[in-house]
């Protein structure tokens, strides 16, 4: 080519070559969008398959470990062990009511990722009468003290039996987490058309960035240390609370960690 002269622009493509372009490109559009999609789909089925499994083996589990339960009661009750027999019966007892929470805690969460959420029966409660007997029930084993105060009315329409796993979940919290050299205070009042309870404690305050999920299923760092726990008590306290329409929230600052439970006397399940 002769250096004076200049190359002649490229042709522009025709028409009919834009368009075999974009269909081209619109193919392969379409194509990855629906292996993304396919993809999607298997990994969905899969999540459900797992949670289907999970919730029938943990179903299926209850029978035998009921067994268990009621056969170590019984040797209890019939007081022919010694003192080391004893202790080794106590010991079956205290492991296998640790499974049953566990296993009621996989099955009310895989109820609730499967879509069907937690279920409520719901009738007349008194949720002053359901704290009292939570708190004695964690009192027979706790050294710390917890001091309850009910204000006003506090009754409503709830699943009582629902309330009171919550209720034990966070005051079962507030032990593990809390100083053992001060209490444990639970206050429950009521407001009108809500009943408020605040189950407070002292300790070590929740680093900030944990708050925003401490609510979600697997964190561990409100339950971390915990015997038999696996980070779903919180998780499944507040989907049981906003099954009842009522909202579970939390504060941690200087030393002192209060979980606020908000509910209408009237719950009207999600």
């Amino acid at each position: 080519m002769n250096p004076t002269e200049i190359p002649p622009p490229p042709a522009e493509p025709t028409d009919a070559e834009v368009l075999s372009d974009q269909r081209d490109a619109n193919e392969h559009l379409v194509l990855a969008t629906l292996r993304a999609q396919g993809e999607a789909e298997e990994l969905r089925s899969v999540a459900a398959f797992r949670e289907r499994l999970i919730a029938i083996v943990g179903h299926d589990l209850r029978t035998p470990l009921n067994s268990i339960l009621i056969a170590s009661r019984l040797l209890i009750a019939h007081g022919e062990l010694g003192d080391a027999d004893g202790r080794l019966v106590d010991r079956i007892v205290d492991s296998g009511q640790r499974m049953a929470r566990m296993i009621s805690q996989v099955l009310d969460f895989t109820r609730g990722t499967l879509g069907g959420g937690i279920s409520l029966e719901l009738t007349p409660a008194d949720l002053g009468a359901i704290l009292r007997d939570v708190v004695e029930e964690h009192r027979l084993g706790s050294k710390a003290d917890i001091q309850l105060e009910v204000t006003g009315d506090v009754t409503g329409h709830w699943d009582g039996d629902r309330l009171a796993v919550v209720a034990s979940n966070l005051v079962g919290n507030a032990l593990d987490h809390g100083s053992s050299a001060t209490p444990v205070t639970v206050a429950v009042r009521g407001h009108g058309t809500m009943v408020v309870v605040e189950i407070s404690n002292r300790g070590p305050t929740i680093p900030l960035a944990l708050l925003p999920t401490l609510f979600e299923p697997f964190r561990s760092g409100a339950e971390g240390g915990r015997v038999g726990h696996m980070g779903l008590g919180l998780y499944i306290s507040s989907e049981i609370v906003r099954s009842h329409g009522g909202t579970l929230e939390v504060r941690s600052a200087d030393g002192s960690t209060t979980f606020t439970l908000s509910l209408p006397r009237t719950s009207r399940p999600s």
